[in-house]
């Protein structure tokens, strides 16, 4: 079961979206290739403990995580550059919206 773990903890880190600041290595993998492995390590930790094991049962709930995280991705809009700038650079007189 350690193993499962240790795999839960490296597939896991998608749930910061896609943040690269940690410099984890597993955000350089692209979340598809992500989906695929954890589908493939699924499907042999099923094959070798069991459908109804628990480790299978912990495989199987990363590939669903990953999926929603791959679902979020799409549903949002994406940022213009202007935005990415503002976010980036708050301090910069562009950025600074004033309600009037």
């Amino acid at each position: 079961m350690a193993q499962v773990l240790t795999r839960t903890q490296r597939l896991a880190n998608t749930r910061n979206h896609g943040s690269n600041s940690e410099g984890n290595q597993s955000n350089t993998i692209p979340l598809s290739l992500r989906i695929e492995m954890a589908r493939d390590e699924a499907r042999a930790i099923a094959a070798e403990k069991g459908i109804e094991s628990p480790e299978s049962a912990v495989a199987w709930d990363i590939v669903e995580e990953l999926l929603s995280v791959a679902a979020h991705r799409r549903t949002q809009k994406p940022k213009s550059a202007f935005e990415r700038y503002c976010l980036e650079h708050p301090g910069a007189s562009e950025s600074r919206i004033y309600d009037v």
